[in-house]
């Protein structure tokens, strides 16, 4: 039997009244409390480096900040935790993260939960010389730093052509760069906010003959790098796979040399297996070193053939366990009734065959706001309105060179704008795919409502590629190369591919009606690396 809802009020009405009236000692409450888990959800200080990485088993909170900020004064800009939850000391405006500082969550009913929440900088310390063999050395406890030189190099005629001994904005008096006896040991202050060291550094002969260095291996090729004097002959590398006796060597013509540095890039290598290299000169040879390609991995379901619709929301993967690679801002279209501005296509697909899907992505309006129809690996985390929390990346560990495909894609003239995009209005929408090759320690969550966004200066990106469309592709599938720019060669840790049918969805500004189709994605690992402008 259905009871009228004013019926139901009333009725709950009386009864609680009637439980009001009724003697306390005559109840007992035999319901145990449920116990919530006092947690920190985030944190951000001024001068932080991403995000802070939380990691809920262990209680503990890791900030890294930038060189020149004060760990004694940290300001605070965002301290959050769960609900309903005490936290001691207090939560203060500036706080003091010198030393790893100790904060106790309580949560009702009395239970009480410690958390550590500490911060690093990476100061980046060096002395570039002419005649230098090697990097510098540095004891930071006891600030003294030693720099290597050829035997040719009297020591006493140095000639220092940069150096950084504390954080990026401190200064160094007298400049050691106008110092050029270095045959007994230089003091020097160096200076930051309040802060004053003496620092000494000393000089030092170093006679080599040949010496390996460290190898930097990709997935099918890796660089090899080595040091030499001048008069043990011309410098090269021997290298072979591990499981092999034979030896290859690099011709000299591929070989950099640098001072008393030399470099050589090795192809052809298979990825994902053991390889052992020596530097040589002349005939002598250097320490034998052992290195491991990557693997050329790809991601999963990178084909876009694998859905899988729970309750109301389509996602682009078999299974939402340990499949679940992608998502889309489904969930946040279906927070009050059913649309997917993301879903699987079966008709429309760049390469046909049994079992072939694409993805389509249609910029629509849902409860009055616009929402542009995406992909991307990573995972959708909450609706806040009017814009949401997403977390971009999956862990990944290998260097791709480039990102191929297929796209299609219909734009219709930009029709939403909110404040501050106006200017946008009238124009051609476009799409926009994009992949980040990061070392993000967690995956990097965006917030629309805070402006928290991903952002291609992050210092964390090692490679980034994009591809932009205004123009459409006229009904057809269009194949795509996006080279992978990198900034350095760091390890990666996370890698984010995204696909949205109009670029500044997240800024609620695009086409209502933009549609693209996206299929048969895939990484390329042989060829040659691009770097960034500049490097």
């Amino acid at each position: 039997m259905r009871f009228p809802l004013d019926f139901m009020k009333h009725l709950l009405g009386a009864g609680a009244a009637f439980l009001l009236a009724l003697p306390s000692g005559c109840i007992k409450n035999d319901i145990p409390y449920p116990y919530k888990p006092g947690e920190i959800l985030a944190i951000e200080v001024e001068g932080q480096s991403g995000q802070a990485a939380i990691d809920l088993q262990a209680r503990t909170v890791s900030l890294q900040v930038v060189d020149t900020a004060d760990l004694h004064n940290l300001k605070v800009l965002e301290f959050r935790v769960t609900d309903s939850t005490s936290v001691e000391p207090g939560i203060d405006s500036v706080i003091d993260l010198s030393q790893p500082r100790k904060y106790v969550l309580t949560t009702y009913p009395d239970q009480a939960y410690e958390w550590t929440v500490s911060a690093t900088q990476n100061i980046e310390r060096y002395i570039i010389a002419e005649n230098q063999v090697g990097d510098a050395v540095f004891n930071v406890e006891e600030r003294q730093a030693i720099l290597y030189v050829s035997v040719d190099q009297p020591l006493d005629a140095i000639n220092i052509i940069d150096v950084q001994l504390g954080p990026s904005n401190s200064s160094i008096t007298p400049d050691p760069r106008q110092e050029h006896d270095y045959s007994t040991l230089k003091e020097f202050e160096v200076a930051y906010r309040d802060v004053r060291e003496i620092w000494t550094i000393s000089a030092v002969q170093r006679e080599i003959e040949v010496e390996t260095g460290n190898p930097d291996a990709w997935a099918s090729f890796a660089y090899l790098t080595g040091m030499y004097s001048a008069q043990t002959g011309e410098p090269s590398f021997l290298y072979r796979e591990a499981s092999s006796s034979e030896w290859t060597e690099v011709p000299s013509s591929e070989v950099v040399i640098e001072g008393h540095s030399f470099e050589a890039r090795v192809t052809g290598l298979k990825p994902g297996s053991s390889y052992v290299y020596k530097a040589v000169a002349g005939d002598l040879e250097g320490d034998e070193v052992t290195f491991v390609t990557e693997d050329a991995v790809q991601m999963i379901n990178m084909d876009f053939d694998d859905w899988i619709k729970e309750g109301k929301s389509w996602f682009p993967n078999a299974d939402l366990g340990s499949g679940y690679w992608w998502d889309s801002g489904n969930r946040g279209a279906n927070a009050i009734g059913e649309n997917n501005p993301t879903s699987p296509e079966e008709d429309f697909v760049a390469v046909s065959g049994e079992g072939k899907r694409a993805a389509r992505m249609e910029t629509v309006v849902v409860a009055g706001f616009m929402a542009g129809g995406n992909i991307f690996s990573g995972e959708f985390l909450r609706v806040a309105i009017p814009g949401a929390e997403v977390a971009f990346g999956r862990p990944f560990t290998s260097r791709p060179l480039q990102l191929k495909g297929y796209y299609s894609y219909a734009p219709v003239t930009i029709n939403k704008a909110r404040s501050g995009m106006e200017h946008m209005l009238g124009r051609p929408d476009r799409c926009h795919i994009f992949v980040y090759v990061t070392d993000w320690d967690a995956p990097y969550v965006v917030d629309t409502n805070k402006e928290i966004y991903l952002d291609v200066n992050d210092p964390h990106v090692i490679g980034y590629g994009s591809l932009v469309d205004s123009v459409g592709t006229g009904g057809a599938y269009r194949e795509f190369t996006v080279d992978i720019k990198y900034r350095n060669k760091r390890k990666p840790t996370y890698c984010a591919v995204v696909a949205v049918a109009s670029q500044y969805a997240d800024l609620f500004t695009g086409g209502v009606g933009s549609l693209m189709y996206a299929d048969e994605f895939s990484f390329v690992y042989d060829g040659d690396v691009v770097w960034e402008e500049g490097l």
